[in-house]
């Protein structure tokens, strides 16, 4: 469509100049030179004394040739060099002609007089092929206008009923996608609803049920025999990863809804990794690994309490699957500042890693690796958990493999809080380009 405005521009740009040359140098050129032609043929009725030199009056009433001469030198130069040429040659002829008067011999005069006016007829010729060339450049120009017309106005009338479907087309899509959104906004809130509901009356009831479990367990009612104590011990045990699963869920359904709680302090990151690391070294001796901390004091403004919770995740992640003697290690890493320039904090693991084909799903809720010990629980909410809350803090949690064999999660945060928190995003779109999901 802007083809149809454009081409009238380009031609009216292209037939300037030509229509400018033809009326103001072709044109002009042609009536000078047949000007002077005339005034030619007035000196040569002079040499055939058809007008006799002595008659004062006929000879003064006779065209001068200078003006017409001085004209010429102005305008044929601007049509072009072949022109300028055959001036010259006009010109060479004229002056001694001219010169001779009445002093050469009559058949000279003839002769000189044949050439001249052949010559100017020569010129005169090449004026007009000149003009006709420009007019016929004029007219196939225009032309073409008429022609790109003709085919530009379909066109653009195509494009406008395209362009008006593609909006209508647009603004379903925006009607749709607000809907969609509307009804994301419900199932959110409805599921907000569905776990406050569940923290009051189902995690409450079990939290107490557990304690029930714990007094039989402690024989406040009267002794237990071996068999009765097991049973209880396996209730207790059900009831406490359950009410950990609600609580899994509930910190889930805020962090999603930016409901977390985040309160910022000056921090350092070395400290609270060592400090995590102590908290989990007593389950690590259990299952016979080895951990083996990192201290370089890292300071930034974060939220001490939530990225403990992250490394805890990571910590009890690595410890699920790590096999007895393997060992994890913990420690500070840092990205130039060419790349973010955020520090994090590293926990490699000797476990047997993730397979491929499992990585683009570690982050989802639920989701678990077959763990490498028996003995491994989990209910496949830690790392879905501890990445919507380091994005909450500004950062992330990515994964890549180690070698030659294990996995290695990163918490990544940002030296400074971030004003505005980012809006926390769903599992899949949590997947980063450079994430290598990781285990559960």
């Amino acid at each position: 469509m802007l083809l149809l405005f454009i081409t009238p521009l380009f031609v009216a740009w292209r037939v300037a100049p030509l229509r400018s040359a033809l009326n103001n140098v072709s044109a002009p050129a042609r009536v000078t030179l047949n000007d002077l032609e005339a005034g030619l043929a007035s000196q040569l009725l002079v040499r055939a004394h058809q007008i006799a030199p002595n008659d004062t009056a006929a000879v003064a009433s006779l065209p001068h040739l200078d003006d017409e001469e001085r004209q010429l030198e102005v305008l044929i130069p601007q049509i072009g060099p072949e022109a300028s040429a055959r001036l010259r040659d006009l010109r060479v002829l004229v002056r001694p002609w001219l010169a001779d008067g009445e002093s050469g011999a009559a058949a000279i005069n003839a002769v000189r007089a044949r050439d001249v006016f052949a010559t100017a007829e020569r010129l005169d010729q090449y004026l007009v092929d000149r003009a006709n060339a420009q007019a016929a450049e004029v007219r196939r120009i225009e032309h073409y206008n008429v022609v790109a017309a003709t085919i530009l106005a379909p066109i653009a009338l195509v494009s406008i009923l395209f362009v008006m479907w593609a909006g209508n087309r647009l603004q379903s899509f925006a009607r749709a996608a607000a809907r969609e959104r509307a009804e994301v906004i419900r199932a959110a809130d409805a599921r907000a609803a569905l776990l406050r509901g569940v923290t009051h009356d189902v995690k409450n009831p079990l939290g107490a049920a557990a304690g029930y479990a714990q007094l039989l367990e402690d024989g406040i009612v009267g002794p237990l025999a071996d068999p009765q104590r097991t049973i209880i011990e396996r209730i207790r045990r059900l009831l406490g990863t359950s009410v950990e699963t609600i609580t899994d869920l509930l910190e889930l359904a805020r962090a999603d809804a930016g409901g977390l709680h985040i309160e910022y302090a000056e921090a350092d990151l070395s400290r609270m990794a060592a400090e995590a690391v102590e908290d989990h070294r007593g389950v690590a001796r259990d299952h016979n690994l080895t951990i083996e901390p990192s201290s370089q004091p890292t300071p930034l403004v974060t939220d001490p309490l939530r990225v403990r919770q992250i490394l805890s995740n990571l910590l009890s992640n690595a410890i699920k699957y790590t096999p007895p003697g393997g060992t994890i290690a913990v420690r500070i890493v840092r990205q130039p500042e060419s790349a973010g320039g955020r520090v994090g904090v590293e926990v490699r693991d000797s476990g047997p890693g993730i397979p491929a084909e499992l990585r683009s799903h570690v982050f989802e809720e639920f989701f678990r690796v077959q763990p490498a010990t028996a003995a491994a629980r989990g209910n496949g909410l830690g790392l879905a958990i501890s990445r919507r809350i380091a994005r909450l803090l500004g950062g992330d949690v990515t994964y890549r493999d180690a070698e030659p064999h294990g996995s290695i999660f990163t918490l990544w945060l940002e030296p400074r809080a971030r004003e505005l928190r980012p809006v926390p995003a769903t599992p899949r779109e949590a997947q980063g380009p450079q994430d290598r999901s990781p285990s559960t």
